[in-house]
């Protein structure tokens, strides 16, 4: 089995009397998307910095592709990484086409692989506009463009599609999915529990500077085991609610539920095998409107780490 592509082991690190991190623990495979997950101050961003090296841990390792990390990454190492911060690090007096090729420079990037670039993410019409004119969601495509330049083996992603608009969010989820069937590597780390549902392989919930539970979405939401039928019956003025409720009683058992909202009545019922035997008897008595299935999804997981 090949080795973890990072190795993150008992990562500590403490800002005056605040303790950020408390033993982080975490290991990424090549060619997987590994999503974050946490509130606000759980440790994520500083844990990505380390990883970056920006922060220097005060206790544990890093390892990124067998080298032992202690500071600042090696320059071999930083060709290897692309970076996308939640705040904008373009240039903003300059257009699109100049902030690119400068980089591009730096990192001995053809020109080709900027006009590349630009128009995978439908900016080469506003290439020769300053960045300080374009939007939200216009300078988030750009900063991918700028980390992507160099073809990284690892893009770390820190809240790229906050706040952006659905275009743009959409763009940049493609583009995740399209490197994780190229090979690389993509951390994720975002307050979207929908997008890290939809993208990510793994979740780490991490909460006060630890890592809480990692594994696979359908992991999580399968252990809470919450699966059901959700109908809705047309429940007008006829209706009364106390003779809804003698009803439903005798049908009804402990683990299903019901609700009456503006002459609907919605009904819960536990996937099993009298499901259906429930169901015809509401049927029968009041018109049916719709039906959905429904399961448990990471915003439950969370709520209930951080409970």
């Amino acid at each position: 089995m090949n080795s973890p592509i990072i190795e993150i082991n008992n990562l500590e690190k403490t800002f005056s009397d605040f303790k950020a991190l408390h033993g982080i623990n975490l290991k990424i495979n090549q060619g997987e998307i590994v999503g974050l997950l946490g509130p606000n101050g759980a440790g994520k961003t500083t844990t990505l910095k380390i990883l970056m090296g920006l922060l220097k841990s005060d206790q544990g390792s890093i390892k990124i592709m067998g080298e032992t990390i202690e500071g600042r990454l090696p320059t071999w190492l930083k060709e290897k990484i692309g970076v996308v911060f939640e705040e904008s690090n373009l240039y903003l007096r300059l257009n699109a086409l100049d902030n690119l090729n400068l980089f591009a420079g730096i990192n001995n990037v053809s020109t080709d692989r900027v006009s590349e670039l630009l128009a995978e993410y439908q900016l080469q019409d506003a290439a020769k506009k300053e960045v300080r004119n374009f939007s939200k969601g216009m300078k988030k495509r750009l900063m991918i463009c700028r980390a992507l330049l160099a073809e990284p083996e690892i893009l770390i992603l820190d809240e790229a599609t906050g706040g952006l608009d659905p275009i743009s969010a959409e763009i940049i989820r493609k583009k995740v999915l399209s490197l994780k069937n190229e090979g690389k590597t993509v951390i994720l780390s975002t307050h979207y529990l929908e997008e890290a549902d939809r993208l990510c392989d793994r979740v780490a919930f991490i909460n006060q500077g630890e890592v809480l539970a990692v594994d696979s979405p359908s992991v999580f939401k399968n252990s809470l085991q919450k699966k059901y039928l959700e109908l809705e019956f047309l429940a007008d003025s006829a209706f009364k609610p106390a003779e809804i409720r003698d009803f439903l009683e005798p049908i009804l058992d402990s683990t299903d539920s019901y609700r009456l909202e503006e002459g609907v009545l919605k009904l819960q019922l536990n996937i099993d095998q009298q499901l259906f035997k429930k169901a015809e008897a509401a049927a029968l008595k009041f018109k049916l409107l719709d039906l959905n299935k429904v399961e448990a999804d990471l915003q439950q997981v969370f709520n209930n780490f951080n409970n």
